[in-house]
């Protein structure tokens, strides 16, 4: 087994950001693990309202080295409800990243938008989930003209929605490299077509529910594809570049009968590892 962290705690399941302790370990050129944490820090927040806590964002990027950052929220909505996303620029390596944050279970808004299942047709091409479109239009517009406004390489990336609109995104204007956490399925084989060319890293922490919805085949749906291969990460914290459905449903199999055994039972920690596994910090812990 690989020496990692594992939580099965309900706080950072639900409030990803509260543990803190940001980017600690994690190499300044380790990407995915760079990606996976802004992913996570996307969900900090001024408790008990919804909107950015930006001095301690802009402070956790300073250190870093993302001396700039830019902020995209929702407005006019009760206690700052909606879309969040950020946009952290690194002058020294002309590195941009663009980071959404993902569902906030106690934000009704984002419930509504996970739910809303059907598809409706997307400009560049097919047909996507209409719940993540929605989303991403509170702030599209505002977003993509900071990202024509940039001449750096520039990496996209979310946890759960916040994948999903990371994805959306991509297909409108391309990344240099597009990094998803946990993400959700976003739309048919036509919409998945608009988004050739892109480099893609398409995490999935081993029994990730969230990783398997909506549904392949959703009635009065076009099937519902992913983008990108999995890169895995199995039951031992090991990470598997494009396993077998064979090997994924096993692996799957054993780890969630071990977690009703030794883990589920304990207070505090989230009843199903099909939901613990969906923690950022979990993909955070094996990335890094």
């Amino acid at each position: 087994m690989a020496n990692v962290e594992y939580s099965p705690k309900k706080a950072d399941l639900f409030f990803p950001a509260r543990r803190g302790n940001f980017f600690s370990n994690i190499l300044s050129d380790k990407y995915e693990a760079v990606c996976a944490e802004m992913a996570r820090l996307a969900y900090c927040r001024k408790e008990p309202a919804f909107g950015f806590d930006r001095d301690q964002i802009t402070g956790i990027l300073k250190s870093q080295g993302f001396t700039a950052a830019q902020f995209f929220e929702s407005t006019g909505t009760p206690d700052g409800r909606g879309t969040h996303c950020f946009l952290a620029s690194d002058p020294a390596r002309k590195l941009a990243i663009v980071a959404f944050r993902g569902t906030d279970a106690s934000d009704p808004t984002d419930l509504y938008d996970d739910a809303y299942a059907l598809q409706i047709p997307w400009k560049p091409g097919g047909r996507v989930h209409a719940g993540f479109a929605h989303a991403l239009a509170h702030v599209q517009d505002d977003l993509l003209a900071a990202i024509d406004d940039l001449n750096y390489k520039t990496f996209y990336t979310g946890h759960s929605l916040g994948a999903a609109m990371a994805t959306l995104l991509a297909s409108l204007r391309k990344p240099d490299y597009l990094y998803t956490i946990g993400s959700p399925r976003v739309g048919d084989n036509d919409f998945v077509n608009t988004l050739a060319g892109v480099s893609v890293r398409r995490f999935v922490d081993c029994c990730d529910i969230v990783t398997r919805v909506p549904p392949e085949n959703l009635p009065l749906t076009d099937p519902y594809k992913h983008f990108g291969n999995p890169s895995y990460i199995d039951r031992d914290r090991n990470l598997q570049e494009n396993p077998t459905d064979a090997f994924t449903f096993d692996d799957r199999l054993h780890a969630s009968a071990d977690y009703i055994l030794k883990i589920s039972w304990i207070s505090g920690n989230v009843a199903v590892r099909e939901l613990a596994d969906h923690a950022p910090i979990n993909y955070v812990e094996a990335l890094k």
